[in-house]
């Protein structure tokens, strides 16, 4: 609880700021390849490996309360193809009862190697590549993609944006919550806002159907995954072409 509380009062102090025009939010939205590789995901995988928390039926009970508040219901997908993309070592996707569960996580190989309580075997199919390469076999299979704090912490928002898309079934969903942020830094080498992320998503072919920031009190507070102000949380469909 600590750490929340941390977070909340990180997350104020960013709001106050940005509000009294005390410091500029300087967006990037793609960044080299190599230092993310070096940097973001080296440290991503050390955090994985010592996190205990993920391991305790907090973790659940906490993905419980976070889906439920972006509106989603357990029986939602039953028999339907979830893409979870950057699931991290533990699969928040489970939430999601009877559905078909596909992740696309870079570190896979090394979370099913080296974190014995991983859950990423339960998923149907586990990809270990970046959101940025297309993998052709899961074009138009979607009925939901989701991506819960991750995409700041990638190297290419556009690209995964296009194969977000491409993932997508004509009738399917993509639900992506990430946090906003003033600027990018090593673990969070993007710094994704509500003016650069709408131009690229209508470049790919989404339409935003809702957008909301924050995330209630799934948290316990806090309104940001840990760093920023709050989250930006798009739900998006295949834009209908003229």
């Amino acid at each position: 609880m600590a750490y929340w509380r941390d977070v909340a009062r990180r997350g104020k102090r960013m709001v106050k700021q940005l509000r009294r025009g005390r410091r500029k939010v300087s967006a990037r939205t793609t960044t080299s390849r190599l230092e993310w590789e070096r940097d973001a995901q080296e440290g991503e995988f050390r955090f994985h490996k010592r996190d205990r928390w993920r391991q305790t039926g907090d973790f659940m009970a906490q993905t419980d309360r976070l889906f439920r508040h972006f509106g989603f219901a357990p029986t939602d997908y039953a028999g339907k193809t979830v893409i979870d993309v950057g699931a991290g070592s533990m699969l928040r996707t489970k939430f999601f009862t009877d559905a078909r569960l596909i992740v696309v996580e870079p570190l896979a190989d090394r979370f099913l190697a080296e974190i014995k309580t991983t859950d990423l075997r339960d998923a149907e199919e586990v990809h270990s590549r970046p959101a940025e390469q297309l993998i052709e076999t899961l074009v138009g299979t979607a009925d939901l993609v989701i991506s819960i704090n991750v995409l700041d912490h990638c190297f290419d928002f556009p690209q995964i944006v296009k194969n977000i898309r491409q993932y997508l079934k004509p009738d399917g969903i993509a639900f992506l919550s990430f946090d906003m942020h003033a600027e990018a830094d090593e673990m969070h080498p993007l710094s994704l806002t509500e003016a650069t992320c709408s131009p690229i998503f209508a470049d790919a072919g989404l339409a935003i159907e809702k957008v909301t920031t924050g995330v209630g009190d799934a948290l316990g507070g806090p309104q940001t995954y840990g760093h920023g102000p709050f989250t930006l949380n798009y739900w998006l469909r295949p834009a209908i072409v003229p």
